[in-house]
């Protein structure tokens, strides 16, 4: 495990804790296998990811799991974050320095893209990330693929991180306003309202990628909302546009995807570990979603991703 600054190449060992470090500078926290934990600078915006496990994040009270599928962003200011993966895989955290995200963001935010902040937000200071998952799309995952290549490859170019960072926060901008857009569609008038409600629905989001191997009904999806099964049904929809099971049976077709495509499980043991409840149920939701069975998956290789979403323009 390997924590890297990018002015002075600072590393430290499992258990680090990020929160007593001196750095100020961009830091690249690169895990490749391993059981790792430590904690975040409350001070510092980060973007967490994760290939090939899943990453475990504590964020207050509050569990969710990274992996392939999606990252998270942590806002500075955030309370307790503490960070363990388990399981061999490579993870990837960025801090970034503190006062970047200003910096960059300072003169490309609108009002619009506060909408979703919290009432009392310095608009100073703040930045409009949520502190929820995000599923990977061909806006913000090539950035930050490409820079996960170059720390692998030992790279320590303080400019070239700072231009990279800087790069990929006006990416996770358009992203932001994408989540805008559809929060749009709520039909509410009042703001806080509409930011309430997303909120509620990104729980619910992040429990569905955090526990979509166990057996979850409605009632499950809702409650991790605060919302009774029709409303949270009914605003769901509003914004991720599609329902609850299609999104849930999305998730666990892509997982089941990259275990037939990278390991040798059967096709019943994937349906098992992803919370199937048969095969022929995986068969119609993988031919549903990407025209393919879970043979053909297994034998070309395929490395498309179910919660992928479009690129942003």
């Amino acid at each position: 495990m390997i924590v890297s600054d990018i002015q002075d190449g600072l590393r430290t060992h499992p258990g680090a804790n990020l929160v007593d470090k001196k750095a100020s500078g961009n830091t690249v926290f690169s895990v490749g296998t391993g059981t790792t934990e430590y904690a975040l600078s409350p001070d510092r915006l980060a973007v967490l990811c994760a290939w090939g496990g899943r990453q475990e994040v504590l964020i207050d009270s509050r569990r969710v799991f990274v992996d392939d599928d999606t990252w998270l962003a942590v806002p500075a200011g955030s309370p307790s974050v503490r960070v363990r993966g388990s399981e061999s895989m490579q993870a990837l955290t960025l801090l970034f320095r503190a006062g970047l995200p200003q910096e960059v963001l300072g003169a490309l935010l609108t009002p619009e893209d506060r909408m979703l902040d919290v009432a009392d937000a310095d608009e100073g200071s703040s930045v409009p990330f949520l502190p929820h998952l995000q599923p990977h799309d061909r806006s913000v995952t090539p950035v930050l693929l490409f820079i996960r290549r170059h720390t692998q490859m030992g790279l320590q170019d303080a400019l070239w991180y700072e231009e990279q960072m800087a790069f990929l926060l006006e990416r996770m901008l358009l992203r932001h306003r994408q989540v805008v857009e559809r929060a749009r569609s709520v039909p509410v008038r009042r703001s806080a309202t509409r930011r309430e409600i997303l909120r509620r629905i990104s729980l619910a989001t992040d429990f569905i990628h955090s526990n979509y191997d166990r057996p979850l009904m409605l009632s499950d999806m809702a409650r991790a909302a605060f919302l009774s099964r029709h409303h949270f049904l009914r605003l769901f929809k509003h914004v991720h546009e599609v329902t609850p099971h299609e999104y849930l049976q999305r998730k666990r077709t892509s997982v089941a995807a990259r275990l037939l495509r990278d390991s040798a499980l059967s096709v019943e043991e994937a349906v098992r570990q992803v919370g199937f409840d048969s095969r022929s149920t995986l068969f119609r939701a993988m031919r549903r979603f990407h025209g393919v069975t879970p043979r053909e998956c297994r034998q070309n290789g395929s490395t498309f991703s179910l919660m992928a979403e479009p690129a942003v323009a």
